[in-house]
């Protein structure tokens, strides 16, 4: 009688083995599939739910989808006044078009910073610099020798 029962109770375990690992195994194939067809929608999933996080004690641009990033090395941004309190993990909202940037910290679920963002800042020539048509066909043969006899003033 024991062995019956023992039997039948082994039979029943490898059952539900069998039943739980293909349901898992289905499970974690369904998940494959959507992220091989959208690699985007873990990051997608990411974003909104910080915005949503994010806009609760604070107005966001809804105009625009940011873009993500994430603290991965606080050593190399030390430098620069908008990551000095950042942490490694901390995530980056930027806003391209309403030049917006906000860093987060999803532990403490605070925001750290907010720094309007500065693209292509920098007094640089907006005109191209125009290339000769024709390059010369002759170089000169002779180097002058003379070398300066009065140094430049700063």
């Amino acid at each position: 009688m024991y062995k019956k029962i023992a039997k039948v109770s082994f039979t029943i375990f490898i059952a539900i083995l069998i039943f739980s690992s293909l349901g898992a195994a289905g499970y974690f194939y369904k998940q494959y599939k959507e992220i091989k067809e959208n690699p985007n929608k873990i990051s997608i999933d990411e974003i909104k739910s910080l915005t949503a996080v994010i806009s609760k004690f604070m107005d966001l641009p809804a105009d625009e989808t940011p873009t993500l990033a994430t603290v991965t090395d606080k050593e190399k941004l030390k430098d620069q006044d908008f990551f000095k309190k950042s942490e490694n993990g901390d995530k980056i909202l930027i806003y391209a078009n309403a030049k917006k940037a906000i860093l987060y910290r999803p532990s403490t679920q605070k925001v750290i910073e907010f720094a309007p963002l500065l693209i292509g800042s920098g007094s640089q020539d907006t005109t191209p610099t125009e290339m000769p048509t024709e390059m010369p066909t002759e170089m000169p043969t002779e180097m002058p020798t003379k070398t300066p006899t009065e140094t430049p003033e700063n």
